[in-house]
């Protein structure tokens, strides 16, 4: 959990929060105590996809799922899944990147093959190890230091443009060449934008991302 902390970038949404089962989080009277604990918990298929609608947009990464069998027999099997997703829509200027780990406990049903009988899901700040890992599968072949056996002026030239675009962010802004290129990505390669967009979120930013 100390990872996490660490490699915190932006803050949650009070979406998060409304329906957030965290038990350290829940203050005030014991009675309080079992009636938030008893509401939040959601059950059936309706009530689940319900809740899962109230949370903010997400773009799951597909390559940085992990999938881990916990248990299996006849009767039950239990497994988690964990990865990476953008939190957002595709429009929204900033994206924050999100670690989400879910647990699952299913069961054998002559309908559908299949019946989860316990969900469990937590979202939080992506760790050092998944945020370096994000970035270096989604390099795109123009900043990789490979060209094709083929390579276009045109290409090239805008490859050129945007190692200089970032050498020049991380220069003024003194964020590393990786979190340089985030914030320009996000913006869309609009150096000016991405400069607002820097400012606005400047102290959010984890220590690890500007350089020493």
């Amino acid at each position: 959990m100390s990872s996490q902390c660490t490699n915190r970038s932006f803050r949650f949404e009070d979406a998060y929060y409304r329906d957030n089962r965290n038990l350290k989080r829940l203050s005030g009277r014991e009675s309080y105590h079992d009636e938030k604990r008893s509401k939040l918990l959601h059950h059936g298929k309706i009530d689940t996809v319900n809740l899962i609608t109230k949370l903010p947009p997400t773009e799951h990464d597909p390559a940085s799922f992990r999938l881990d069998s916990c248990y299996f027999s006849t009767n039950m099997i239990a497994f988690s899944l964990t990865g990476v997703f953008k939190e957002g829509k595709s429009t929204d200027k900033v994206r924050p990147l999100r670690s989400f780990y879910r647990s699952f406990v299913c069961v054998p049903d002559p309908e559908i093959q299949m019946t989860i009988i316990n969900d469990q899901y937590v979202i939080s700040n992506i760790t050092g190890y998944q945020y370096k890992k994000y970035f270096q599968q989604n390099r795109k072949p123009n900043d990789s230091a490979q060209v094709s056996s083929e390579p276009s002026t045109s290409s090239n030239n805008v490859a050129d443009e945007k190692t200089r675009m970032i050498q020049q962010f991380s220069t003024e802004s003194k964020l590393n060449l990786e979190w340089s290129k985030y914030c320009l990505d996000h913006a869309q390669w609009n150096y000016e934008q991405a400069a607002k967009i820097f400012m606005e979120y400047k102290d959010s930013i984890p220590k690890e991302a500007f350089l020493v």
